[in-house]
């Protein structure tokens, strides 16, 4: 081999190693590019995601818990549904006496004494501060006589009159017959509801006990109770309230509602069960 030959194939040689290792070096840089690219890829992401953070249930977050499964375990089992209304001499306040119930045959319920609205005359403590509740006169609306006043008022006048009786000293109006009660007797002093329409759609609420057409009178054997008449006069806002009030309380004085929802669940029960008998 000439020495032009052999200098020849030895710069071949050179080149191609360099060029080998040109190429290694450019891939060994493209890599790191990459891995580059792709770290700095990956932290944009990560600072652009949202974090999903679980936080801990608070302090509030377990009382409520606890406070809803005290209620739930501790619900008042008796209501005083009452509404009232506050005049400058006496008080004006109506009150729900619900039915009793009674067992009908093995399985059943029935009424045994429908309910009533009280009407409670308060009247103003003689020093004019606050109402005297203990000299409250009493006058009881049986489930008929709500209905009257739906029928009569605001537009006419009312006069409702009630025996008096004696029970354990004090003024009860419950019908005669009832075990420990007895009517008193002589010439007899009647309680006395009357209502009255006035200016600007007002009605007066008065009650007296009466004996021959004259009031303020005393029962005998009962000369502690409030004096009378007794009187308040309410506007015609307070008065839609009592209307209401005497309209959605009948069927629950009746035990109407209480009686057909037990016989309606009676029936869903037999008609589920394939015993749809009539009575």
């Amino acid at each position: 081999m000439t020495m032009m030959n052999f200098t020849f194939m030895a710069c071949r040689n050179i080149g191609a190693l360099a060029s080998r290792a040109s190429t290694r070096h450019s891939s060994t840089l493209l890599r790191s590019a990459a891995s580059t690219l792709a770290s700095s890829n990956a932290t944009i992401i990560s600072r652009n995601t949202p974090k999903h953070h679980i936080s801990p249930p608070s302090p509030f977050d377990n009382a409520n818990a606890i406070q809803s499964r005290s209620l739930s375990t501790s619900m008042p089992r008796r209501g005083f549904p009452q509404y009232t209304i506050f005049g400058p001499d006496s008080a004006l306040a109506i009150r729900a006496v619900l039915p009793t119930f009674k067992r009908a045959g093995h399985d059943g319920v029935s009424v045994d004494r429908r309910g009533k609205l009280v009407l409670e005359f308060v009247p103003r403590n003689n020093t004019g501060a606050g109402f005297a509740w203990s000299d409250k006169t009493l006058f009881s609306l049986s489930v008929e006589e709500v209905g009257l006043c739906l029928s009569q008022l605001p537009n006419n006048c009312m006069e409702l009159t009630h025996a008096t009786y004696s029970a354990a000293g004090q003024d009860e109006e419950v019908p005669s017959g009832l075990s420990g009660v007895t009517q008193l007797g002589g010439d007899p002093v009647e309680k006395v509801l009357t209502v009255e329409p006035g200016e600007g759609a007002t009605l007066k609420f008065k009650v007296d006990y009466m004996k021959a057409g004259v009031g303020g009178q005393n029962i005998p054997g009962m000369e502690g109770l409030p004096m009378t008449p007794m009187e308040i006069t309410i506007q015609a806002g307070e008065f839609e309230v009592l209307k209401s009030i005497f309209q959605s309380s009948i069927p629950y004085l009746l035990g109407w509602n209480t009686t057909m929802d037990i016989a309606s669940a009676a029936s869903i029960s037999k008609g589920i069960n394939g015993n749809n008998q009539m009575y």
